[in-house]
């Protein structure tokens, strides 16, 4: 959920390390279904724990880091996820910054 993998954190041919097992049975089963995600915001204020909301009023995650740079844990497939989409927490928009790593060709 953290990213490691996309940033060379997680070496799959390294020995034994704490969490392998989950996290090899997560890569195998291709289930993490979270990404840790930057946030702009575009209007209002945001606080950690604060839902965040789709234009479908669905929620979709929370704020997790509300200090100097904010980032949320959100459900994210790549397949049909919109790094354009504006998205709600209570009264703030706010919209996600594509990390460099994810490849949308």
């Amino acid at each position: 959920e953290c990213n490691f993998e996309e940033l060379n954190g997680i070496d799959f041919k390294k020995g034994c390390y704490i969490g392998q097992e989950n996290t090899a049975r997560i890569k195998l089963k291709n289930k993490l279904n979270k990404r840790l995600l930057a946030i702009t915001i575009l209007e209002g204020n945001i606080k950690e724990g604060d839902n965040i909301v789709a234009e479908n009023g669905f929620e979709i995650g929370k704020v997790l880091i509300d200090e100097k740079y904010f980032f949320g844990l959100v459900k994210f497939s790549l397949e049909n996820f919109n790094f354009n989409s504006i998205y709600n927490i209570n009264s703030a928009t706010i919209k996600f910054i594509k990390p460099k790593w994810i490849n949308l060709s």
